[in-house]
């Protein structure tokens, strides 16, 4: 037995040395086999026992205590290597020690750093620039900006003290009442402030003081997952590729083509994601927003519940669900190549496998029944038919195989020829092509058009614009025309698509009258699309901000229509804060609404006119700001409510029609270009999407700037209302946009 192993076996009982030995070997059995194990774990452990019998021992050997045995046990010659090993260690371990907490320090300084809000208020103050400069010299290096490499310092999302919640509220809701109900509302809103309210602040408090945002559970419980109504009203549909040159139609291959690139590209994006090598988004390349909600964007569902709902992600799915006419395969997306790897097929093997699907599906006259269409209905509804479908196993199976798919490709055997059908279509579809719950379907239409059904509660559509914009930049052919791209490996093994059959006897009356449901639901719905040949250029010749502009464009063309004032809702991004979303921005203000009011008054001067417009773009430009920093007033009443529904609390002020009405006018709008770099060797572009009105006189309006010198704008409405239509909505809209620019011209 050799002497190291002799002294190791006299000295393990010794429990001193315990925390060494055992931490050798755990390290060793991780990687390496048995008899490695123990001569790495003999001679690591030998080897600093050495070093601290060295560093201990006196130069008489016998008066070294430091552990039993009076004489250093090792031959003389090795105790001068042994000391310099055990500085060397030592050493390393210091200097492990200094960078790692320089690497704490420089993060601690950077989460500091980023609770600073006023850079938006005041982006060219001297403390804005020292700020933004310090900030600058911190961030990690552009390669090593990961997806979630900022999570961990993002600042906690606000919560505004109940005073200052309680007038800002009041200060949006002026201006939707007469004067009478104002007083009233005021003083309901001082009561508040004196009974439930402070109870109710101390519930949000609590959760401020335990959660890493307070409101984001709330959010997606009560806004989204309770919400008995069809997922049709709140799933929002993207249009079609553009062409940034003209805005005419980017994608007009063959429909499987054009589906094996979408496909292809966005799988890639979902390994970015995955294997986190999606950069991270910095607001003018300094300042992260969060990168939570990609975490849902694939291979997530939303599972009906009897009273409330919740997403389930399958991190493992390797398939997709194609879908034609009805009927449903399971796609595996992953083969061996040549080099034994497991790797997402190529375009061109995608491709193989639609025109397969397509023509198998040929000979089908009508569309197949399938479960899309509980997905439609009420949610309570779906709950209770999901349960029965699992308790066949056929169905069983099949719901397992649909519901944890990465995303769902919809080759529609349709072909819409303008953005307003191919939106609609989009959104409804036929009952049968849709799977609402699903995070993303993307669709392609015959005729090459493409657009994506997104479910609102996993994420935004900010989120699925970026991975179309990804697609986009990405997908490309080859000299026969066929989805191509360079870097794609061929693949020796491929799996056959599978037909996903169901046993949907039990439901032969049942579905028809789910069906008519969806049909009635989809034929009420009024949406028109259009492209403008003007955009952010023509208005910042104006010197006002762009969005400011179409907000209150939009507020004067409802009030032309409908001689009011609606109560208007425009989507402000929180994700400068961890886990935030969106908070409400309130247009509407006395400014807006004297506004919109003078240019409907011959008496009034265009000077008046333009003077009253500066008070309402400043008052909206503000309100955004705040909204964007937490300090609005939707989201904090939004969680007093939810406090009061959780402590059994019954404030009156909740009783007041115009606090909980939904909005009539809501408006969202979303980025042409997040990755730059990408955008650069660009030449079509996401042309936006559409979502339905919230309520049943009112509009859902979204637009997007397309560069300098384009855009579009996306109007939807319900027939059912007499007094509303999307297109005059739209033509009305262009005028008020035309006139607004008027008042500028010199």
């Amino acid at each position: 037995m050799l002497p190291v192993q002799i002294f190791l076996k006299e000295t393990m009982a010794t429990q001193r040395y315990n925390t060494y030995t055992n931490r050798a070997r755990d390290f060793a059995v991780s990687k390496l086999d048995q008899d490695e194990q123990e001569l790495l774990y003999t001679t690591m452990v030998g080897a600093i026992m050495a070093a601290i019998f060295a560093m201990n021992a006196d130069a008489d050997p016998s008066n070294f205590s430091g552990i039993p045995g009076p004489d250093y046990p090792f031959p003389d010659q090795t105790r001068v290597p042994a000391v310099k090993t055990l500085s060397a260690i030592g050493g390393f371990l210091i200097g492990v020690f200094f960078i790692s907490v320089l690497r704490r320090m420089r993060w601690a300084i950077v989460r500091l750093l980023l609770t600073y809000r006023d850079w938006l208020y005041n982006p060219r103050s001297k403390k804005t620039k020292a700020w933004a400069f310090l900030l600058s010299l911190l961030l990690p290096r552009q390669r090593k900006r990961y997806l979630y490499a900022f999570q961990k310092v993002l600042p906690k999302y606000p919560l505004p003290s109940l005073e200052y919640t309680c007038n800002k509220a009041l200060e949006t809701i002026r201006p939707l009442v007469t004067e009478k109900e104002y007083e009233e509302i005021c003083e309901e809103m001082e009561n508040f402030k004196k009974t439930d309210g402070p109870k109710l602040q101390a519930v949000l408090e609590k959760r401020y003081d335990t959660e890493e945002n307070w409101v984001a559970d709330l959010w997606d419980k009560f806004a989204y997952f309770s919400g008995r109504y069809p997922l049709l009203y709140t799933n929002f549909a993207s249009g079609s590729a553009l062409l940034r040159k003209d805005l005419s139609p980017a994608t007009t291959a063959p429909q499987c083509v054009v589906a094996a690139n979408v496909t292809y590209q966005h799988l890639r994006f979902y390994e970015l994601i995955k294997e986190r090598e999606l950069n991270v988004l910095l607001v003018q390349n300094l300042v992260p927003i969060c990168s939570h909600r990609y975490k849902y964007q694939f291979a997530c569902t939303r599972i009906p519940g009897a009273q409330m709902d919740q997403l389930r992600t399958y991190p493992d799915s390797k398939h997709i669900i194609a879908i034609r006419k009805g009927v449903m395969y399971r796609v595996n997306v992953y083969g061996t190549d040549e080099k034994g790897e497991e790797t997402i097929i190529s375009p061109l093997e995608l491709q193989g496998i639609f025109e397969q699907i397509v023509e198998e599906t040929a000979q089908i006259d009508e569309t197949q029944w399938n479960p899309a269409i509980f997905t439609a209905q009420n949610r309570t509804v779906w709950a209770q038919e999901r349960e029965r479908m699992l308790e066949h196993a056929i169905n069983r199976k099949a719901l397992l195989d649909v519901e944890s798919a990465i995303a769902h490709v919809s080759l529609d055997d349709s072909s819409p020829e303008d953005m307003s059908t191919e939106e609609w279509t989009s959104l409804c579809g036929n009952g049968f092509n849709r799977w609402f719950d699903k995070s993303n379907t993307f669709i392609v239409y015959e005729n090459g058009k493409s657009g994506c059904n997104t479910e609102h509660s996993t994420i935004d559509a900010t989120l699925q614009g970026r991975a179309a914009e990804y697609a986009y930049a990405h997908m490309a052919y080859d000299d026969n025309g066929n989805a191509h791209f360079e870097g794609a490996r061929p693949h020796v093994f491929i799996s056959q698509p599978e037909k996903i059959e169901w046993d949907l006897s039990a439901y032969k009356f049942a579905i028809p009258k789910y069906l008519r449901n969806l049909q009635d639901q989809c034929n009420n719905i009024d949406l028109h699309t259009r492209k403008l040949y003007t955009g952010k250029g023509a208005i910042k010749k104006c010197r006002v901000s762009p969005d400011s502009f179409l907000q209150m464009s939009i507020q004067l063309a409802f009030y032309r229509m409908h001689k009011k004032t609606p109560k208007t809702y425009e989507t402000a991004m929180t994700r400068f804060f961890k886990f935030g979303r969106t908070e409400t921005i309130r247009t509407v203000s006395m400014d807006s609404k004297a506004f919109t009011e003078a240019m409907e008054d011959e008496t009034t001067t265009k000077q008046e006119r333009i003077a009253l417009l500066k008070k309402a773009m400043a008052y909206h430009n503000q309100y955004k700001l705040d909204a964007m920093n937490g300090r609005g007033a939707d989201r904090p009443m939004f969680g007093l409510f939810c406090a009061a529904k959780m402590t059994g609390a019954q404030p009156k002020l909740f009783q007041i029609p115009i606090l909980t009405a939904l909005d009539q006018m809501s408006t969202s709008q979303s980025p042409f270009v997040f990755d730059h770099n990408l955008s650069k060797k660009m030449t079509m572009y996401p042309g936006g999407g559409a979502f339905t009105a919230q309520t049943d006189d009112g509009y859902g309006c979204f637009y997007m700037f397309i560069g300098e010198d384009h855009m579009t704008i996306h109007v939807s409405s319900y027939h059912s209302c007499a007094a509303t239509s999307s297109k005059k909505f739209a033509d009305n809209l262009e005028l008020a946009m035309k006139d607004i620019r008027e008042l500028y011209a010199k």
